[in-house]
């Protein structure tokens, strides 16, 4: 039988140490959530997968006034549909073959805490418009049951998926999206703040020294840190954590080097290192947008990505588009007119 995971009285997590270093974007986060953590308003957390959403919520929880009560996390695609209705609400001695008792669901579990659910864009459409009636009432009913139950819990939910496009799509309920994201948080990919990986790759290692009960934390090279920097992190924070943890590992007395963190990224083999993630915006287009103005957004976005993946090297980018540094120039130039891309003693570029 699947257990879901509580959480109570545990210390506070800090995002700094787990999330971030000195990026505005995490750290302007940081603070939002102190914020949001004493409403009692439902939590939409977005983002791609890795990026840290159950961080997110575990602080959201831990600052709140119902910290001392459980956080209850599930996450809804590793349920099998079948089950994850019996999970959220419980059920009834008898409710169906194998109901040998009553079991109390999730959301009775969570009363006075707050109820976690990861990955809600997985939930059948039937099973959102219970989850829906829920929300809005404070109540729930357990299978077989017949007697309404009240529930004070603080809804907390997570995807990597993108709900408004499931919205248009027809397979996620429009009503259950506003209930649910009256407080939304979207956390940056970490390729969209590599100004954090130096810092958050230091204290890992620092950490994994303490588990490992060495006295004094690996050495990483400059030349190591740029590779880790400059890589896209298509798994973001999870990814990394996994390739530190490794490096660590094997590093013995030996300073990492470029070269061992070539070695581990190139086990990442199905994107490689040299791949280039590009945003979501380049995969939708927008109300009245034509294909020309679609076409001209898509290509700012790709000069964008590539910029920050060469660091605004203009030269490295035009290599890496196979034109030459004055064609790339007059590209941007005819996508933003009003866009002044300068190019000074560094060779940046800037749209």
């Amino acid at each position: 039988m699947h257990m879901p995971n509580m959480k109570a009285k545990t210390p506070a997590v800090t995002l700094e140490t787990i999330l971030c270093g000195s990026n505005p974007v995490m750290l302007r986060l940081d603070e939002e959530m102190t914020c949001v953590a004493n409403s009692s308003h439902p939590v939409l957390i977005t983002g791609e997968s890795g990026t840290g959403k159950t961080t997110v919520a575990q602080i959201i929880h831990h600052r709140s006034p119902r910290a001392a009560a459980y956080l209850v996390e599930v996450n809804c695609a590793a349920l099998p549909d079948a089950l994850i209705e019996s999970e959220l609400f419980g059920f009834e001695k008898g409710a169906f073959t194998g109901a040998t008792g009553r079991k109390k669901g999730l959301f009775e579990i969570a009363e006075n805490g707050s109820l976690f659910l990861d990955e809600i864009g997985e939930l059948k459409p039937e099973l959102q418009a219970k989850l829906l009636k829920a929300i809005d009432q404070q109540k729930i009913r357990r299978l077989g049951g017949t007697q309404d139950i009240h529930c004070n819990v603080r809804l907390l939910a997570a995807s990597s998926r993108n709900l408004q496009r499931m919205i248009s799509l027809g397979t996620f309920r429009e009503d259950l999206y506003y209930r649910i994201a009256v407080l939304e948080f979207d956390i940056p990919p970490l390729r969209e703040r590599r100004d954090d990986i130096r810092e958050l790759v230091c204290r890992q290692l620092v950490a994994e020294h303490t588990k490992a009960g060495r006295s004094e934390p690996a050495q990483i090279s400059e030349g190591a840190l740029s590779e880790l920097s400059s890589y896209s992190w298509p798994g973001n924070i999870r990814q990394l954590q996994n390739v530190v943890a490794r490096l660590a590992c094997k590093a013995n007395a030996q300073t990492i080097s470029a070269a061992h963190v070539r070695a581990e990224l190139a086990r990442f083999s199905k994107l490689g290192a040299d791949t280039i993630i590009l945003p979501d915006s380049c995969s939708y287009l927008l109300p009245g947008e034509s294909l020309e103005d679609f076409s001209c957004r898509m290509r700012g976005s790709v000069i964008e990505a590539v910029k920050n993946r060469m660091k605004g090297n203009m030269t490295q980018a035009a290599q890496r588009f196979r034109v030459d540094r004055s064609a790339l120039y007059r590209m941007i130039q005819r996508i933003n007119p009003l866009a002044k891309a300068r190019v000074d003693g560094r060779n940046d570029l800037a749209l």
